[in-house]
C-alpha cells in the first residue's frame, strides 16, 4: 500500500541532493568557477529549461567531493514565508545536531511579523568553524514579498561560513547588490551554461555513448547549439536510428509530428503501445502495468524501462528503490494526445483497470481521476465516501452529475462546501436549489441555508437562519466533516444571538470531529473563532485563531477562493487596534487574489470595498471615506443597508449619516427584529436616535448593550457602548451630566480596552475624548485610578486620537534597572546571561522582567521589546 504517495514523494525529492548523471561531463571552465564557492556568499546559476543547471551542480558536488552539502528543491507550495523557512531549517538541520528543537520553534512561529526573531537564532547556530553550503533549486518560484523581505534579511545577515547557490531561470527575487560590491557573489548565467562544441561532443559520445560518424554528430550538436536538454532530444532521436534536422532551437517545444516520425515510429510496436496506455497516468510502476498489460511480469516491466532508457526517451524515475516512473511533461502530453486516439472501449478499459490498481495502492486521489475520466462516477461516489470527506476528493466528487451525487446528501454537501471554499457560485447555487427543493422543511437545508448571502438577497434583508440545538445536529446523517462545518456554521447562528460561549464551544467540537480528516475544517474552523474571539474583544485570541488558520492554509489543494475570509478577518483584527499599516497589507494581499485568481462576487466584492473605506475613516479622510459609503450603497442596491453595519456607525461618529439613511436604517432594525439585538445595531440605532432627539430611548437602549456586555464579557460592545454612553453625557443639551460619571465610564473603557489594545473606539470619537484622556492621564501620577499597563495603554491612546505626544511629561514607566534589562531583552539573550552581564542573579533578572511584562501590559520577551521600541523605551 503506497498511501499518500505522492506527498512522501514531493517530501524526498525536496530535500535530495540529485545523483549526477552517468558518464556526466566534467565541464572543466564552469567547474573552475564553482570552485570558488568558498569565498562567495551567493553562487547564482541562471539559465531556461534544460540548460543543464541542476545536472551541472550535481556533478560538481560529486566531483568535487563537497562536504556539508544540503539541497532544496522549491515548488509552488514553498513559496510562502512559513513553508519556505519550515523546509528551509529542515534542510540545515543536518548541520545543528539540535534533534529538532529548531524546526520546531519554526513550527510554532507561522507569523510572518516574527519571523526574523526565529532567523536569528538560526543564523547563530549556523555560525562556526565548519563551511556550509545550502543549494536551493528553482528560485524562481520565490515571488511573495514578505518571503523577499525576511530572505534579505537572511542573506544579510548570514555569517561567512553559510553559503548559498541559488538555480534560476529568472534573474534574483531578492537583492544581492551588497554581495556583488563585496566580491562575494558569482553569477552563472544562460550563455555560459551553454555546452562548448567540444563538450557538446563528449556529451553525445561519453555520456550518451552514440557511435554514430563525426559528420553526424556535429550536425546534432550544431542544431542544439548547446542547450542540453535540445541536445538530448537530438539523441533520444538518433537512439531511434533516424534523424530528420527538425529539432527547434534551444528552448522551445518539439513538434508532434516530429516526436512521431523520429521517435514514436522507431520503436517496437510493443514499446509504443507501452508508452501510450501508461503516458497519461501520472506515475507509474511494475504493479499497474502487471495489471494493464495481460501477462506483464515485474522482469518484463524491468526490461521495458531499461529498453527505453537505453533509447533515450523521457523516462524519469521517481523512485529507484520502489521502481516508480514518469514521463517528461513534454512527451507526456504527446502520449496523452495520442491516448486519446484509442477507441472508446480501450480508453475505458485502460481507466478501469488503473483507476483499481491505484485504489488497491490506497491512491484513491488517482484513482479517482481515473473513474472520473471513465464517466465511470458511482465508483467516484463509492470512493469518496469511503474517504471520509478527505478533501483530495472533492474536486472529482464535483465532476458527479447533480441528480446522481444527491443519492447522498452527505456527498452534496461536501460538493457544496468545496464550490464555496472556491466561491463558483453558481455551482453553489445549483446545489442551494436543489438541496431547497428536497430539503427545504428539514434540518439538513441548514448546511447550505447559511451561504445564501453569497448568491441571494431577497428584499433587500440580511438572510436570516436559526441555531440549532445540539439534539437536531446529533440527528442529523451527516459524516464527520459536514457535520463539523455545520456546527462551525451553526455557531455564527449563535453569535448573532450573543450567546458567545456557546459559539466558541461549537467550533471547538467541530474541530474536533474533523480532527485528521480534512485540512480545510481547521482553516475554516479558526477563521470563524477568530470572528467570535473579535466580536467578543478578545483580539488577542483572534491573533492565535488567524495562525492557527494560516498554518492549515498551505495544504489545501483548490478552495483558495475562500482565503479571501481570512486575509478579511485579520485585516478588521488589525483595524481594531489601529495597526493600519499592517491592516493594509492583508488588504492587499486579499485584493490581489482576488485579482489573480478572477473571483468575482458581489458579497466579496463589496467585502473588499467596504474594508477600503473604513481605512479612509480609520486614517481620518473622512470626505473620501463617505464617497466610498455612497458608492457601495449605490453598486450595490440589493443588499440591506443594515450589511454595512460598521461603516454606518463610522458615518454616524463624524456626522455625516443622511437623515434619508437614518431613516431607512431605523425601519430595517424595526423590520428584523433579530438583528435590532445585535450590540452593534443598538450602537447604531442608539447614535441615530441620540442625533435626531430620542435621549432618553437612546440613552436606555446603549444601558442595555452596557448591561448584556458586561453579562457576556464582550469587552469590545462594553468599552464601544461606555464610549458612546460618554458622548452622549457630554452632549446632552442642558449640560446635567456627572462628571463623575463620565470619568468612571472612561476608566472602564480604557480597563477593558488595554489587554488587548481595543483602540477604534476611541479613535471613533476622538473629538470629544482627548481633553477627557488627557485629564485622566495628568491624574494617573502618583494614584491608583489606572494601573501601569492602562496608563501606558492611555498614553498610546492619546497619540492615536491625535493628541501631542506625551513622553516629555510622562512619569517614568520603568526604573533605571528596568531599562537596563529591557535594552539586554531586546539583544535576544537568556536570562543567564543577562545577570552575568548586569553582576545580579538570575531570581533578580526574573523578577525585573515580570515587573517589565506587568508595566507595558505584555506577556512575552518578544512583546516587550516590540512594545518597548514602539514607546521609544529602546
Amino acid at each position: 500500500m503506497m498511501e499518500h504517495s505522492t506527498e512522501i514523494l514531493l517530501l524526498t525529492t525536496k530535500l535530495k541532493i540529485p545523483a549526477p548523471r552517468k558518464n556526466y561531463i566534467v565541464r572543466h571552465g564552469l567547474f573552475e568557477q564553482l570552485s570558488k564557492c568558498r569565498d562567495m556568499s551567493i553562487i547564482f546559476l541562471s539559465g531556461g529549461a534544460g540548460t543543464g543547471k541542476t545536472t551541472l551542480l550535481s556533478s560538481f558536488i560529486h566531483e568535487k567531493e563537497l562536504k556539508n552539502v544540503c539541497w532544496l528543491s522549491l515548488d509552488f507550495a514553498n513559496t510562502n514565508v512559513y513553508s519556505f523557512w519550515l523546509y528551509f531549517t529542515a534542510s540545515v538541520s543536518q548541520f545543528l545536531q539540535d534533534e529538532g528543537n529548531l524546526l520546531d520553534l519554526m513550527r510554532m512561529n507561522p507569523d510572518t511579523k516574527y519571523m526574523e526573531n526565529v532567523l536569528i537564532t538560526l543564523i547563530n547556530r549556523l555560525w562556526g568553524d565548519d563551511e556550509y553550503y545550502m543549494v536551493l533549486d528553482d528560485v524562481h518560484y520565490i515571488r511573495d514579498e514578505a518571503l523577499i523581505r525576511t530572505f534579505e534579511f537572511f542573506i544579510e545577515a548570514m555569517p561567512s561560513n553559510f553559503h548559498f547557490f541559488m538555480l534560476s531561470r529568472d534573474d534574483p527575487p531578492v537583492y544581492l547588490g551588497p554581495m556583488a560590491v563585496s566580491g562575494r557573489l558569482l553569477f552563472i548565467d544562460g550563455k555560459q551554461l551553454q555546452l562548448t562544441k567540444e563538450e557538446g561532443m563528449e556529451f553525445l559520445r561519453g555520456t550518451m555513448k552514440l557511435a554514430d560518424s563525426e559528420e553526424e554528430l556535429n550536425q546534432l550538436n550544431h542544431y542544439a547549439e548547446g542547450w542540453i536538454g535540445g541536445l538530448q532530444l537530438a539523441a533520444a532521436a538518433k537512439a531511434a536510428g533516424k534523424y530528420s534536422g527538425q529539432l527547434l532551437r534551444a528552448g522551445g517545444g518539439i513538434a508532434s509530428q516530429y516526436l512521431t516520425r523520429e521517435i514514436i515510429d522507431a520503436l517496437t510496436e510493443k514499446e509504443r503501445d507501452f508508452l501510450i496506455k501508461t503516458g497519461y497516468l501520472s506515475y507509474f510502476d511494475a504493479d499497474i502495468c502487471s495489471k494493464l498489460f495481460v501477462g506483464f511480469t515485474k522482469p518484463d516491466f524491468n526490461q521495458m524501462m531499461e529498453r527505453l532508457m537505453e533509447k533515450n526517451l523521457f523516462v524519469i524515475c521517481l523512485d529507484e528503490q520502489n521502481g516508480i516512473y514518469r514521463y517528461h511533461n513534454i512527451l507526456s502530453e504527446y502520449l496523452k494526445q495520442q491516448f486519446l486516439c484509442l477507441s472508446e472501449e480501450q480508453k475505458a478499459e485502460c481507466y478501469r483497470i488503473t483507476a483499481g490498481a491505484f485504489e488497491e495502492k490506497g491512491d484513491y486521489e488517482e484513482a479517482l481521476g481515473e473513474y472520473c475520466e471513465a464517466g465511470n462516477y458511482n465508483e467516484v461516489m463509492r470512493l469518496a465516501k469511503s474517504m471520509e470527506g478527505r478533501i483530495e476528493a472533492w474536486n472529482y466528487l464535483d465532476k458527479v452529475p447533480i441528480e446522481l451525487l444527491f443519492q447522498d446528501t452527505d456527498l452534496a454537501a461536501q460538493c457544496f462546501i468545496y464550490n464555496l471554499g472556491n466561491l463558483n457560485m453558481e455551482r453553489c447555487h445549483v446545489i442551494y436549489e436543489k438541496f431547497k427543493e428536497l430539503y427545504e422543511d428539514s434540518d439538513l437545508f441548514s448546511i447550505v441555508d447559511f451561504a445564501q448571502i453569497y448568491f441571494t438577497n431577497e428584499n433587500g434583508i440580511l438572510p436570516q437562519y436559526p441555531a440549532l440545538t445540539d439534539k437536531q445536529i446529533d440527528k442529523i446523517p451527516y459524516g464527520p466533516v459536514v457535520k463539523a462545518v455545520l456546527l462551525i456554521e451553526n455557531a455564527g447562528a449563535l453569535l448573532e444571538k450573543m450567546q458567545y460561549e456557546e459559539a466558541e464551544n461549537c467550533i471547538i467540537k467541530g474541530i474536533k470531529i474533523a480532527a485528521g480528516l480534512n485540512p480545510f475544517i481547521g482553516f475554516f474552523a479558526y477563521n470563524q473563532l477568530g470572528q467570535v474571539y473579535e466580536e467578543m474583544g478578545r483580539l488577542n485570541d483572534s491573533f492565535s485563531c488567524y495562525a492557527k488558520s494560516k498554518e492549515v492554509l498551505k495544504p489545501i489543494n483548490g478552495l483558495m477562493g475562500i482565503e479571501t475570509n481570512y486575509y478579511f478577518g485579520l485585516a478588521g483584527v488589525y483595524m481594531r487596534r489601529m495597526e493600519l499599516e499592517q491592516a493594509e497589507i492583508e488588504l492587499e494581499y486579499s485584493k490581489r487574489l482576488l485579482e489573480e485568481r478572477h473571483i468575482h462576487v458581489d458579497i466579496t466584492d463589496m467585502t473588499l470595498d467596504y474594508h477600503l473605506a473604513e481605512m479612509k475613516f480609520l486614517h481620518g479622510d473622512n470626505d473620501t471615506a463617505v464617497s466610498y459609503v455612497e458608492g457601495i450603497l449605490t453598486e450595490y442596491p440589493n443588499y440591506s443597508v443594515l450589511t454595512l453595519g460598521r461603516l454606518l456607525y463610522e458615518l454616524a461618529c463624524i456626522d455625516r449619516l443622511p437623515e434619508s439613511l437614518s431613516d431607512n436604517i431605523l425601519k430595517e432594525l424595526d423590520a428584523t427584529n433579530k438583528y435590532s439585538k445585535q450590540p452593534l445595531m443598538k450602537l447604531l440605532r442608539g447614535r441615530i436616535l441620540f442625533k435626531l432627539g430620542s435621549t432618553a430611548e437612546a440613552l436606555k437602549e446603549t444601558e442595555e448593550i452596557l448591561t448584556s456586555s458586561r453579562l457576556n464579557h464582550n469587552m469590545l460592545r462594553l468599552v464601544e457602548a461606555d464610549i458612546l454612553k460618554i458622548y452622549m453625557l457630554f452632549h446632552l443639551p442642558d449640560k446635567s451630566a456627572s462628571q463623575r460619571e463620565i470619568r468612571n465610564l472612561l476608566v472602564e473603557a480604557i480597563h477593558y480596552a488595554q489587554e488587548n489594545r481595543i483602540l477604534m473606539p476611541f479613535y471613533l470619537d476622538r473629538n470629544t475624548l482627548l481633553p477627557m484622556l488627557r485629564e485622566i492621564y495628568q491624574k494617573s501620577a502618583g494614584n491608583q485610578l489606572l494601573s501601569a499597563a492602562e496608563t501606558a495603554f492611555l498614553g498610546e491612546t492619546i497619540v492615536i486620537c491625535g493628541g501631542q505626544t506625551y513622553k516629555e511629561n510622562k512619569p517614568e514607566l520603568l526604573s533605571a534597572r528596568e531599562n537596563e534589562v529591557l535594552s539586554q531583552l531586546a539583544q535576544g539573550i537568556t536570562n543567564r546571561e543577562i545577570a552575568e552581564k548586569l553582576c545580579i542573579s538570575q531570581a533578580t533578572v526574573k523578577t525585573h522582567v515580570l515587573s517589565i511584562f506587568g508595566k507595558l501590559g505584555v506577556s512575552s520577551r518578544m512583546l516587550a521589546v516590540e512594545k518597548a521600541r514602539k514607546e521609544g523605551l529602546i
